[in-house]
């Protein structure tokens, strides 16, 4: 586990990826860091969600929320209430999930996606199993962090969470 005070530097480059994934319209490299994994997706031409994702999952609509970062091209996103968006070069974006996405225009597009996962380099994070997340800053709230996942379980959906359940939630 990292602590609130021990200094890390790491480094991956992602040409050099963790995991690379690949379909007929997209690809994928992938580097795991501490706190952050971090994805470059190449889209061409062509490829929609809808089209190239959707028959592999199995879902209507794309159930991730990206934190992005759009290097070149064009990207076009439609939500599940019928609002639309178009991201461009330099546009920084967060999108919930619920969405059908498709690049715009006869260049790729290039975007960055940033994943945080629930170990912080510093402090903690926990979540509810309904996805409601909790972080404290330091080693010495992590108690803190335990009770009040708890009782947010408790209060708004009616059940109990073993402490134990919820320190697995917590070191995962």
């Amino acid at each position: 586990m990292l602590e609130a005070t021990e200094l890390i530097v790491a480094v991956k480059n992602i040409e050099t990826p963790d995991e690379r994934h690949a379909c007929e319209h997209a690809s994928l490299n992938v580097v795991n860091l501490p706190g952050v994994t971090i994805s470059r997706h190449v889209y061409q031409p062509g490829w929609k969600w809808s089209t190239d994702v959707k028959p592999v999952v199995g879902t209507e609509a794309c159930q991730a929320a990206h934190t992005g970062y759009i290097i070149s091209g064009r990207l076009h996103a439609r939500m599940d209430d019928g609002r639309e968006y178009d991201f461009g070069p330099g546009d920084a974006h967060v999108v919930s999930a619920g969405h059908d996405a498709w690049v715009e225009g006869d260049e790729p597009c290039v975007a960055l996606d940033f994943a945080f996962t629930g170990r912080a380099l510093a402090g903690h994070v926990g979540r509810c199993p309904c996805g409601v997340e909790f972080r404290v800053a330091s080693d010495d709230q992590f108690g803190q962090l335990v009770a009040a996942i708890g009782e947010h379980a408790r209060c708004s959906h009616g059940y109990e969470l073993t402490t134990q359940q919820v320190l697995d939630e917590v070191m995962a």
